[in-house]
C-alpha cells in the first residue's frame, strides 16, 4: 500500500464500503474563526474604552461591580433582558457620579447624619436617582432650601442619642459637657479612628454654632469632624489628646467614646432655646 492510500484511508475509513462523506467547508468554518476573534477583540477594545469613560466620569481608578455585570451580561438573552442590562450598568455608574458630584460640591455639607444614611442606602437600591442634569439640579436646590431645617434637625438627633447613663449628659438641655458613645474604633487597641459617623455627629452638632454665630457653615471637607478625624490618624497617641475647634473643644478615649466641653456658653443658651422649641413640655426619651 503506498502512502497515498495509507493517508486517504486513515482519513476516511468508511470510504472502502461505499459511503458518502459530506463536504466540509474549511474556509467557511476559518473564516468565522478569523472573524469571530477580530469581534471579540473589537468588543474588549469597547469595553476598555466603555470602562475608562465611566472611571472618568466617577472620578476613580476602579469601578466597581464592572466584571461582575459583564459575565451577568454575556449569560443574559439581549433581546429580552437589555433593559435590565442597562439598568445594572446605570445603576452602578450612577452611584459612583452621585458619590463624586456630592463630594465635589461640598453638597455633604447640607445632609444630616440621618440623610447621609438614608442616601447611601438609596444609592445601593434600586430606587437609585438616575443622573441627570434635572436630577441633579433639582437634588441640589432641594439641599439648599431645607438646610435651616436639616442643621436643626441633624442637632436634635445628636441630642436624642446622648445617653443618660452619664451624668454630664442632661436630658432636659446642652450643659457644659456632653458624652458622644460610638465615636472612635481601635484596631488591636494600636490604631484609633473616628469614621464617617463619627464625623457626621460631630458636624451635626457644630452647625448650629456657626449659623448662630453669623457665620457660614464650612463645607464638610474642612468641617470639624473632618478635622478630629485627621487628628487622630496621627496615631494611638491622639487618644485622651484635647482637640480644639471653634466652639468646643473634643477628647477621644479608648472606649469609643468623645467628651465634647463647650466654649461659647451664650451660644449653648440659644442651642437650647432651639431644643425646647422642638420639645415643648417633654422631655426626649431616653436612648
Amino acid at each position: 500500500m503506498n502512502a497515498t492510500t495509507s493517508l486517504t484511508t486513515d482519513i476516511n475509513p468508511t470510504q472502502a464500503a461505499g459511503e458518502m462523506i459530506p463536504s466540509v467547508a474549511v474556509d467557511r468554518i476559518i473564516a468565522q474563526r478569523n472573524s469571530g476573534i477580530a469581534t471579540f477583540l473589537q468588543a474588549i477594545a469597547l469595553l476598555q474604552k466603555a470602562r475608562e469613560q465611566l472611571l472618568s466620569a466617577s472620578g476613580k481608578t476602579y469601578f466597581p461591580d464592572f466584571n461582575r455585570i459583564i459575565e451577568y451580561s454575556l449569560s443574559s438573552p439581549v433581546a429580552t433582558e437589555q433593559d435590565k442590562i442597562r439598568r445594572n450598568i446605570s445603576r452602578a455608574a450612577d452611584r459612583e457620579v452621585w458619590q463624586r458630584l456630592m463630594n465635589d460640591t461640598g453638597m455633604f455639607t447640607l445632609m444630616s447624619t440621618k440623610q447621609r444614611d438614608a442616601w447611601d442606602t438609596s444609592l445601593y437600591s434600586d430606587a437609585c436617582p438616575e443622573i441627570s442634569l434635572d436630577n441633579v439640579l433639582a437634588t441640589f436646590k432641594n439641599l439648599h432650601a431645607n438646610k435651616a431645617d436639616t442643621f436643626e434637625q441633624g442637632l436634635i438627633d445628636v441630642f436624642r442619642s446622648l445617653s443618660w447613663d452619664y451624668k454630664t449628659n442632661n436630658p432636659c438641655c446642652l450643659g457644659k459637657k456632653i458624652i458622644l458613645n460610638g465615636m472612635v474604633s481601635s484596631f488591636q487597641d494600636k490604631f484609633y479612628s473616628l469614621g464617617s459617623y463619627g464625623q457626621t455627629r460631630i458636624n451635626d452638632l457644630a452647625r448650629p454654632f456657626w449659623i448662630l454665630d453669623g457665620k457660614n457653615v464650612p463645607d464638610f471637607r474642612v468641617s470639624e469632624g473632618a478635622r478630629f478625624s485627621e487628628f487622630m490618624s496621627r496615631g494611638p497617641k491622639q487618644v485622651n489628646q484635647l482637640f480644639t475647634c471653634e466652639y468646643f473643644t473634643i477628647k477621644a478615649f479608648k472606649i469609643g467614646t468623645a467628651h465634647i466641653v463647650f466654649t461659647r456658653p451664650e451660644l449653648v443658651d440659644k442651642i437650647n432655646d432651639i431644643v425646647a422649641r422642638r420639645f415643648p413640655g417633654a422631655l426626649p426619651p431616653a436612648v
